[in-house]
């Protein structure tokens, strides 16, 4: 009918698209009201174990499934080998070495670096356990922290003590981590190509609903500046 107008669907963002509302104190909060803890957790070479030392391995890991009383993500993440730091290295002691031959090995040891780092077949595995804990309101928020910290500790508590030798290294990702583990699964590609060099202190913000809020934030910190 010409009396009724047209009701336009507003255009959704890729933002809006993005269940996260927040990354604040090594924590994710999402949009249906649950923060995550991601644990990074180390590797061990099983390729060079005997294989009683490789049978100890795997009673571990089912002691571990055994002892896991509410659910869980195991995560394993493939990322390209970064050495620019090892790289750099390198040419920092080219600059201070004379000796001509010594100087050959070196740019040969630097021209290997910068292929495999340009290879980007060349991976490494990190492995994730992701933790969750559900809130309702504010009130029920607090509780949650305090009981998603009570899950984390003591998982970290049963993953270092899987085995025996070697033992694994468990940590809680920071929030600059979480930011970059988050981009890797909606921006895969991107994320291996840009770093994120520095981690701001405001809170993680998705789309315009916050920054208004920042903005007062960082005014009332004084962490701002007017272009």
């Amino acid at each position: 009918m010409f009396g009724k107008k047209k009701q336009i669907e507003k255009e959704k963002t890729v933002q809006d698209l993005i269940p996260v509302r927040n990354i604040y104190n090594e924590m994710i909060e999402t949009t249906d009201n649950k923060l995550i803890k991601v644990l990074s957790v180390s590797a061990v070479n099983m390729s060079l174990m005997s294989h009683a030392e490789q049978r100890e391995v795997y009673e571990g890991y089912e002691n571990f499934l055994n002892t896991i009383d509410k659910k869980l993500q195991i995560n394993r993440v493939s990322t390209p080998v970064n050495l620019k730091d090892y790289i750099v290295d390198l040419k920092s002691q080219l600059s201070k070495i004379d000796n001509p031959y010594k100087r050959k090995i070196l740019k040969s040891y630097i021209w290997y670096a910068n292929n495999i780092q340009e290879d980007r077949e060349m991976i490494r595995r990190n492995r994730y356990i992701v933790l969750d804990q559900t809130f309702s309101d504010d009130k029920s928020k607090e509780e949650a922290i305090r009981k998603l910290k009570i899950r984390v500790d003591d998982y970290k508590v049963k993953l270092e003590e899987m085995l025996r030798s070697p033992k694994l290294e468990v940590r809680e990702l920071s929030n600059l981590e979480l930011e970059k583990y988050l981009h890797m699964f909606f921006d895969y590609e991107n994320a291996q190509i840009l770093a994120m060099e520095e981690e701001v202190n405001t809170a993680y913000v998705i789309g315009r609903r916050n920054l208004f809020d920042t903005v007062e934030k960082l005014k009332a910190e004084e962490d701002y500046y007017l272009r």
